[in-house]
């Protein structure tokens, strides 16, 4: 049996239990889950290795690349702007960045970031994560970028544009770079463990990441193209790209980090006492903003960003905020219960996207019944 490290609330036994089998049968090598409460944490839990030789233990400060769930660091930071009065989801980019405007683009907004409607889910060109090491030559590639569809006219996820985009319309409204904005307005004042690069002089904590198979291929054109861009999983997990700070997938950091910047967003704006967004702003972005099916995705529900329940792709709870990462990991929150929950892991699950992960369904099933004695 898989020793555990950290602790568990008895009213979420359920969790460690599975948490536990996981790890037991191979389905994690290493793992971390974290649930807060009211913004105190009733789970923190970690287990597992972190190395390929499988004999470091993960640690209490361990941290692994959470790819995807990243997003939800970049939507926060955006929302923060909207409360702030800073940004208008509604106004074009190109009016603080006429560049963009080319090709066609001059009406793209904000908005249509966030539910993935720009007509960009690429580059339209091979990018490496070599190139992300430069902003001025990623900020090139999408004003030269021509839209693959009329923007605001379908739904096609974008797993890297999403990030640069936001990215730099959150550099256009403050004046500095995303990830110092994020830093000094998110994570510090959170005391959250969550880094976009490899923090300086931490690379003994990183854990290493197990890939998968090759995935199928995917069924739209349109998706296959722009996940073509991606290049090879090798790329991702190799260690020298981990000092790349790529704003869509680049995020590194534990469940225990993920779940305390959810805090945000299940504490409706605030935490500890310090205001960070508007409880209405909180509530608009739960509330849909785009249902449809999407060409990479399938069937979903965007609020602002954020993935909401439906009936086909039910959330740990019905008042969910939630989105995950390419392999596994995932943050939920819920702004009704006060909940924030996270998962971060170093094994890669062959699937057919988060929806099939056994590991997510699992927990979800067993959070979806804890959550209505809350």
């Amino acid at each position: 049996m898989t020793e555990l490290h950290g602790f568990c609330d008895e009213r979420f036994r359920p969790l460690e239990d599975a948490f536990r089998r996981n790890l037991d049968s191979g389905l994690d090598k290493g793992a971390s889950l974290a649930v807060t409460l009211g913004g105190e944490y009733v789970v923190d839990l970690w287990g597992g290795t972190r190395d390929y030789e499988m004999v470091t233990p993960w640690e209490a400060d361990t941290v692994v690349r959470v790819f995807s769930t990243s997003k939800i660091a970049l939507m926060i930071m955006t929302l923060m702007l909207v409360d702030r009065g800073e940004l208008d989801l509604d106004e074009p980019i190109a009016a603080r960045w006429p560049e963009f405007a080319r090709h066609g683009k001059g009406a793209i907004t904000t908005r249509q970031v966030l539910v993935h409607r720009t007509g960009l889910p690429g580059f339209g060109r091979p990018v490496g994560l070599d190139d992300f090491r430069d902003r001025d030559r990623i900020r090139t590639f999408l004003e030269d970028a021509h839209p693959w569809y009329e923007p605001g006219t379908m739904s096609c996820y974008a797993p890297l544009t999403f990030g640069d985009l936001l990215a730099e319309v959150i550099e256009r409204a403050t004046g500095v770079p995303f990830d110092e904005f994020f830093r000094r307005e998110l994570a510090d004042p959170l005391g959250a463990d969550f880094h976009f690069g490899l923090p300086t002089g931490e690379a003994g904590r990183i854990s290493a990441i197990w890939p998968h198979d090759p995935a199928p291929p995917h069924d739209s054109a349109m998706a296959q193209a722009a996940l073509s861009e991606l290049g090879s999983l090798a790329d991702w997990i190799e260690p020298s790209h981990l000092p790349t700070v790529l704003p869509a997938a680049g995020g590194i950091g534990n469940a225990r980090s993920l779940a305390r910047l959810g805090c945000v967003i299940a504490g409706n704006g605030t935490v500890d006492g310090r205001r960070f967004l508007g409880p209405e702003v909180v509530a608009d972005a739960g509330r849909t903003h785009s249902h449809t099916e999407d060409e990479m995705v399938g069937w979903v529900r965007y609020g602002l960003g954020f993935g909401l329940d439906t009936a086909d792709y039910p959330g740990p709870t019905p008042d969910s905020m939630h989105w995950g990462g390419y392999g596994g990991s995932f943050l939920s929150m819920d702004p009704v219960t006060g909940v924030s929950f996270a998962f971060a892991q170093n094994q890669l699950l062959r699937d057919g996207g988060p929806r099939d992960d056994p590991r997510r369904i699992e927990f979800w099933r067993l959070f979806r019944e804890i959550s209505s004695d809350l």
